[in-house]
């Protein structure tokens, strides 16, 4: 049994006095609690009550069940409106996808037609040189093998490029550019730049990117958010095709500064990177070759010099250089 404790105090007044309520000092808590309804309105219902009329609850009227509805209707309209691209905006990107379309395939008419017509030159100016300078015949068709204005077909590497993974998706605006994040996951121009370099370095005879062959005035650049080689858009994955040898392309080129290159933008950023072995690679020739200096060669002179000796004056030909990319500008 224990003793309940007591205290040396005595005992104070009670919290509250008799007769009176413990929330008594939230009157206005209390009246909003108890009686949410106005008094006037509450006046007014007794009123249609005492008189025999229904109550008046204003959510079960007609009225308000068609101005909810039709409200439900025009929020509905409204979303719908915005999620769904106008006509005109419609009309507007078809006919210019029709027009890139039709420009697109106009160019590669005339590509091919250029091709077939620089073929027939090329025909008619080995006839021409046939006939009398053997030897010019030769240089004049190893300059231009290395210039890149013929085909040229052989072993040699393919290296590909890609996005990674992910890096296409737009964001929840359907805009591209308004997630700049993503962009650290696609291929520019400087990528192409910097690997196209690393494989002329490892001993490349010829490259094509895409099919674009280059030359020594070829430019690797970056429009909006394109790639552009020769000054034609590019569709990606970007595919390299190298003419040479391809057990040398693959040490050299791993071990220069485009093959580090190539492993940082894979390991780094996830962009996919392949580099393949190709038994037989067929580059085309260039179409965007422009002749800067010519000189016709002089026929061969019988008459003699002070000397008593015959001389031959010598061609100048337009030296061809190793091909290079413009700099990166993103």
């Amino acid at each position: 049994m224990t003793t309940p404790h007591t205290s040396h105090r005595a005992a104070g007044p009670p919290p509250t006095p008799p007769g009176r309520r413990p929330d008594e000092s939230m009157t206005l808590l209390i009246s909003m609690m108890e009686r949410p309804l106005d008094p006037g309105y509450a006046a007014a219902a007794a009123e249609r009550e005492a008189a025999g009329l229904p109550p008046s609850t204003g959510t079960r009227t007609v009225t308000v069940a068609v101005s909810a509805l039709v409200a439900g209707l025009l929020l509905t309209l409204g979303a719908l409106a915005l999620r769904t691209p106008s006509t005109s905006a419609i009309q507007a990107k078809a006919n210019l996808v029709s027009q890139i379309e039709s420009r697109r395939a106009q160019v590669e008419r005339q590509e091919a037609q250029l091709r077939a017509t620089q073929a027939e030159v090329d025909r008619l100016q080995a006839q021409a040189l046939g006939q009398d300078e053997t030897s010019l015949q030769t240089r004049l068709a190893a300059l231009t093998l290395a210039s890149g204005a013929e085909k040229v077909s052989g072993p040699g590497l393919v290296v590909e490029l890609d996005n990674a993974p992910g890096s296409d998706d737009t964001s929840a605006d359907g805009n591209p550019r308004t997630d700049a994040g993503k962009d650290e996951g696609k291929v520019l121009s400087k990528d192409l730049q910097v690997v196209v370099n690393g494989l002329w370095e490892a001993g490349a005879e010829a490259i094509a990117v895409n099919g674009q062959r280059l030359t020594s005035r070829s430019a690797i650049r970056f429009a909006g958010e394109a790639i552009l080689v020769n000054y034609r858009p590019l569709a990606r994955p970007y595919r390299i095709s190298v003419i040479g040898d391809p057990e040398a392309l693959q040490v050299e080129f791993a071990a220069n500064d485009g093959g580090a290159y190539a492993r940082a933008l894979q390991d780094n950023y996830g962009i996919r990177v392949s580099i393949d072995a190709g038994k037989s690679l067929s580059l085309p020739a260039a179409t965007s070759l422009t002749v800067r200096a010519a000189m016709v060669p002089k026929p061969k002179s019988s008459a003699p010099t002070t000397g008593g000796a015959t001389t031959r004056p010598s061609t100048t030909t337009t030296p061809s250089t190793t091909p290079s990319t413009s700099e990166r500008s993103p």
